[in-house]
């Protein structure tokens, strides 16, 4: 027979679900911040900033993939397009197989000011790999990484 109170599992669960929303909304907060001050020394809004990010690992996207991956209607990913566009960052052109749709892709420009903004952000982690004992470096890894996958699959069975 389990001696275990169910009073006090509940309470912990309880404190234990609050102390997580509060951490994750913390930290949440704190990488939001640092996108702001990010794009503010780049001299981009952070809008334009993420479109940029949006680009690794992909020669080409759509303004309608644009929007959908920043969540924004299609008109204000225009927008932010036409903007990096102007600033020499993105080009757009003729998508081969539909007149209808422009591919968006980043300029020789664009591509070197996403590679210095991924190097400052791999700075910014590697400073704050700094600041944790190199003995706690591996279990928090493993823990993000357990928490990513517990976060993932309730975002799965939202989505059903």
């Amino acid at each position: 027979m389990n001696n275990v109170n169910p009073q006090i599992d509940v309470r912990l669960v309880e404190y234990q679900a609050n102390k997580l929303q509060e951490l994750i909304n913390e930290m949440n907060n704190c990488c939001q911040e640092r996108i702001y001050l990010e794009a503010k020394m780049f001299g981009l809004p952070p809008s334009e900033l993420k479109c940029l990010a949006l680009f690794d690992g992909h020669r080409y996207l759509t303004a309608m993939t644009v929007a959908g991956k920043l969540e924004v209607a299609k008109s204000r990913a225009t927008v932010i397009i036409d903007n990096l566009v102007r600033k020499g960052l993105l080009q757009r052109a003729p998508d081969p197989n539909d007149a209808r749709v422009k591919l968006v892709s980043l300029t020789p420009k664009g591509q070197r000011k996403v590679r210095e903004i991924e190097e400052f952000v791999f700075h910014l982690h590697s400073q704050l790999l700094g600041q944790i004992e190199a003995s706690q470096r591996p279990n928090i890894i493993s823990a993000l990484e357990v928490l990513r996958s517990a976060m993932e699959s309730i975002k799965a069975q939202l989505q059903v």
